[in-house]
Protein backbone atom coordinates (compact mmCIF):
# COMPACT_ATOMS: atom_id res chain seq x y z
CA UNK A 1 0.00 0.00 0.00
CA UNK A 2 1.27 3.94 -1.06
CA UNK A 3 2.32 5.68 2.60
CA UNK A 4 -0.65 7.76 2.88
CA UNK A 5 -2.74 4.57 3.39
CA UNK A 6 0.03 2.99 5.22
CA UNK A 7 -0.16 6.25 7.67
CA UNK A 8 -4.28 5.94 8.03
CA UNK A 9 -4.33 2.37 8.85
CA UNK A 10 -1.57 3.19 11.71
CA UNK A 11 -3.93 5.69 13.44
CA UNK A 12 -6.67 3.14 12.88
CA UNK A 13 -4.90 0.54 14.87
CA UNK A 14 -3.69 3.44 17.30
CA UNK A 15 -7.44 4.62 18.04
CA UNK A 16 -9.14 0.72 18.39
CA UNK A 17 -6.78 0.26 20.79
CA UNK A 18 -7.03 3.45 22.51
CA UNK A 19 -10.44 2.27 22.94
CA UNK A 20 -10.30 -1.18 23.95
CA UNK A 21 -7.67 -0.27 26.56
CA UNK A 22 -9.98 2.87 27.45
CA UNK A 23 -12.72 0.45 28.10
CA UNK A 24 -11.11 -1.95 30.18
CA UNK A 25 -9.79 0.44 32.70
CA UNK A 26 -6.67 1.52 31.68
CA UNK A 27 -5.17 4.76 32.16
CA UNK A 28 -5.76 7.80 30.21
CA UNK A 29 -3.57 10.21 27.87
CA UNK A 30 -0.77 11.51 29.87
CA UNK A 31 -1.65 15.55 30.81
CA UNK A 32 0.43 18.01 28.74
CA UNK A 33 3.88 17.94 30.13
CA UNK A 34 4.24 14.99 31.77
CA UNK A 35 7.61 14.56 32.40
CA UNK A 36 7.14 10.55 32.97
CA UNK A 37 5.86 10.25 29.60
CA UNK A 38 7.83 8.62 26.92
CA UNK A 39 9.21 11.90 24.30
CA UNK A 40 10.36 9.34 21.64
CA UNK A 41 5.57 8.54 21.01
CA UNK A 42 2.55 10.25 21.59
CA UNK A 43 0.12 8.57 23.81
CA UNK A 44 -1.72 7.36 20.69
CA UNK A 45 1.85 5.94 19.24
CA UNK A 46 2.08 3.98 22.49
CA UNK A 47 -1.24 2.33 22.07
CA UNK A 48 -0.55 1.50 18.80
CA UNK A 49 2.88 -0.21 19.22
CA UNK A 50 1.49 -2.01 22.22
CA UNK A 51 -1.40 -3.89 20.32
CA UNK A 52 1.39 -3.97 17.36
CA UNK A 53 3.53 -5.85 19.30
CA UNK A 54 1.41 -8.27 20.80
CA UNK A 55 0.04 -9.00 17.05
CA UNK A 56 4.26 -9.54 16.37
CA UNK A 57 4.32 -11.93 18.67
CA UNK A 58 1.58 -14.04 17.99
CA UNK A 59 2.68 -14.15 14.16
CA UNK A 60 6.43 -15.52 15.66
CA UNK A 61 4.96 -18.02 17.47
CA UNK A 62 1.57 -19.37 15.15
CA UNK A 63 0.77 -20.33 11.94
CA UNK A 64 2.05 -18.26 9.19
CA UNK A 65 -1.49 -18.08 7.28
CA UNK A 66 -1.22 -17.82 3.16
CA UNK A 67 -4.06 -18.75 1.46
CA UNK A 68 -7.60 -18.12 2.05
CA UNK A 69 -8.70 -14.53 3.43
CA UNK A 70 -4.98 -14.17 4.65
CA UNK A 71 -2.08 -11.89 3.47
CA UNK A 72 -0.62 -8.58 2.67
CA UNK A 73 -0.77 -5.00 0.75
CA UNK A 74 1.50 -2.89 -0.66
CA UNK A 75 1.12 -0.05 -2.64
CA UNK A 76 -2.92 -0.99 -3.09
CA UNK A 77 -1.54 -4.56 -4.63
CA UNK A 78 -2.54 -7.34 -2.08
CA UNK A 79 -0.81 -10.92 -1.85
CA UNK A 80 -3.29 -13.50 -0.69
CA UNK A 81 -6.59 -12.36 -0.82
CA UNK A 82 -7.00 -11.65 -4.08
CA UNK A 83 -4.60 -13.58 -5.94
CA UNK A 84 -4.72 -16.73 -4.06
CA UNK A 85 -8.88 -16.41 -4.26
CA UNK A 86 -10.35 -19.88 -4.62
CA UNK A 87 -7.49 -21.49 -2.91
CA UNK A 88 -7.69 -23.32 0.28
CA UNK A 89 -6.47 -21.61 3.57
CA UNK A 90 -3.12 -22.47 3.59
CA UNK A 91 -0.83 -22.35 6.69
CA UNK A 92 3.31 -22.35 7.23
CA UNK A 93 3.95 -23.74 10.93
CA UNK A 94 6.90 -22.43 13.01
CA UNK A 95 8.86 -25.61 12.40
CA UNK A 96 8.61 -24.93 9.14
CA UNK A 97 5.23 -28.02 7.93
CA UNK A 98 3.24 -27.19 5.30
CA UNK A 99 -0.96 -27.39 5.92
CA UNK A 100 -3.59 -26.83 3.00
CA UNK A 101 -6.78 -27.07 4.72
CA UNK A 102 -5.44 -28.59 7.89
CA UNK A 103 -3.22 -31.33 6.59
CA UNK A 104 0.05 -31.75 6.83
CA UNK A 105 1.97 -31.86 2.88
CA UNK A 106 5.04 -34.25 3.26
CA UNK A 107 8.22 -32.10 2.85
CA UNK A 108 11.79 -32.96 2.66
CA UNK A 109 14.36 -31.72 4.68
CA UNK A 110 15.53 -28.99 2.25
CA UNK A 111 11.94 -27.99 1.56
CA UNK A 112 11.52 -27.52 4.95
CA UNK A 113 14.64 -25.27 5.03
CA UNK A 114 12.75 -23.22 2.18
CA UNK A 115 9.58 -23.21 3.92
CA UNK A 116 11.26 -21.64 7.04
CA UNK A 117 12.89 -19.00 4.59
CA UNK A 118 10.30 -18.13 2.96
CA UNK A 119 8.14 -17.65 6.61
CA UNK A 120 11.17 -15.36 7.60
CA UNK A 121 11.38 -13.51 4.76
CA UNK A 122 7.29 -12.74 4.69
CA UNK A 123 7.31 -12.00 8.62
CA UNK A 124 9.82 -9.56 7.84
CA UNK A 125 8.21 -7.82 5.59
CA UNK A 126 5.05 -7.88 7.29
CA UNK A 127 6.75 -6.43 10.86
CA UNK A 128 8.19 -3.96 8.42
CA UNK A 129 4.64 -3.05 7.77
CA UNK A 130 3.72 -3.08 11.33
CA UNK A 131 6.36 -0.59 12.07
CA UNK A 132 5.06 1.86 9.53
CA UNK A 133 1.89 1.73 11.05
CA UNK A 134 3.55 2.56 14.41
CA UNK A 135 5.07 5.73 13.16
CA UNK A 136 1.89 6.59 11.09
CA UNK A 137 -0.19 6.56 14.69
CA UNK A 138 2.60 8.29 16.48
CA UNK A 139 2.14 11.00 13.72
CA UNK A 140 -1.59 11.44 14.30
CA UNK A 141 -1.11 11.09 18.08
CA UNK A 142 1.41 14.67 17.61
CA UNK A 143 -0.78 15.94 15.32
CA UNK A 144 -3.63 16.18 17.64
CA UNK A 145 -0.65 17.32 19.91
CA UNK A 146 0.06 19.75 18.60
CA UNK A 147 -3.22 21.31 17.29
CA UNK A 148 -3.16 23.98 20.29
CA UNK A 149 0.21 25.50 18.79
CA UNK A 150 -1.22 25.60 15.20
CA UNK A 151 -4.65 27.02 15.27
CA UNK A 152 -3.16 29.62 18.84
CA UNK A 153 0.10 30.41 17.39
CA UNK A 154 -0.25 32.17 14.48
CA UNK A 155 1.26 31.62 11.36
CA UNK A 156 4.72 31.19 13.13
CA UNK A 157 2.50 28.22 15.30
CA UNK A 158 1.07 26.89 11.92
CA UNK A 159 4.53 26.75 9.89
CA UNK A 160 6.23 24.61 13.36
CA UNK A 161 3.22 22.00 13.15
CA UNK A 162 3.73 21.92 9.49
CA UNK A 163 7.09 21.52 9.46
CA UNK A 164 7.61 18.99 12.51
CA UNK A 165 4.46 16.55 10.71
CA UNK A 166 6.81 17.03 7.38
CA UNK A 167 9.91 15.91 9.23
CA UNK A 168 7.94 13.00 10.62
CA UNK A 169 6.18 11.91 7.63
CA UNK A 170 9.86 11.65 5.84
CA UNK A 171 10.68 9.13 8.64
CA UNK A 172 7.57 6.94 7.31
CA UNK A 173 8.62 7.30 3.69
CA UNK A 174 12.20 6.60 4.30
CA UNK A 175 10.96 3.16 6.67
CA UNK A 176 8.56 2.61 3.70
CA UNK A 177 11.72 2.16 0.97
CA UNK A 178 13.39 -0.21 3.82
CA UNK A 179 10.27 -2.41 3.20
CA UNK A 180 10.41 -2.38 -0.65
CA UNK A 181 13.96 -3.57 -0.36
CA UNK A 182 12.85 -6.67 1.17
CA UNK A 183 11.08 -7.90 -1.60
CA UNK A 184 13.14 -8.81 -4.05
CA UNK A 185 14.59 -11.41 -1.38
CA UNK A 186 11.18 -12.72 -0.76
CA UNK A 187 10.43 -13.19 -4.37
CA UNK A 188 13.61 -15.07 -4.56
CA UNK A 189 12.55 -17.10 -1.38
CA UNK A 190 9.18 -17.64 -2.70
CA UNK A 191 10.41 -18.81 -6.33
CA UNK A 192 13.10 -21.58 -4.75
CA UNK A 193 10.37 -22.97 -2.98
CA UNK A 194 7.51 -22.90 -5.54
CA UNK A 195 9.91 -24.39 -7.89
CA UNK A 196 10.72 -27.46 -5.21
CA UNK A 197 7.39 -27.58 -3.39
CA UNK A 198 4.59 -27.84 -6.44
CA UNK A 199 1.69 -27.68 -3.50
CA UNK A 200 2.69 -24.03 -2.60
CA UNK A 201 3.39 -23.00 -6.42
CA UNK A 202 -0.50 -21.42 -6.97
CA UNK A 203 0.57 -19.42 -3.14
CA UNK A 204 3.63 -17.69 -5.06
CA UNK A 205 1.83 -14.82 -5.98
CA UNK A 206 4.16 -12.30 -5.49
CA UNK A 207 5.34 -11.21 -8.90
CA UNK A 208 8.80 -9.03 -10.82
CA UNK A 209 6.50 -6.27 -11.45
CA UNK A 210 4.85 -5.84 -7.52
CA UNK A 211 8.53 -5.18 -7.02
CA UNK A 212 9.10 -2.66 -9.23
CA UNK A 213 5.69 -1.14 -8.62
CA UNK A 214 6.81 -0.62 -4.84
CA UNK A 215 6.85 2.82 -3.71
CA UNK A 216 5.67 4.22 -6.64
CA UNK A 217 3.02 7.14 -6.04
CA UNK A 218 4.73 7.67 -2.78
CA UNK A 219 5.24 11.33 -3.55
CA UNK A 220 2.15 12.09 -5.05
Amino acid sequence: MNIRTLASTGAVLALAAALATGCGGAEGPPPAGDSEAPAAQSWIGRKAEAAITKARQEMETGNLKIGGKHGFSINGTHYGPSRSNGLPPAEITPDGELLIEDSQVPVTGAQRELLLDYRNRYIDVAQAGMAIGIQGADIAGKALGGIGSAVFGGEEGRREYEARIEAESARIKDEARRLCALLPPLHDSQQALAASLPEFEPYATLTLQDIEDCGKGDDA
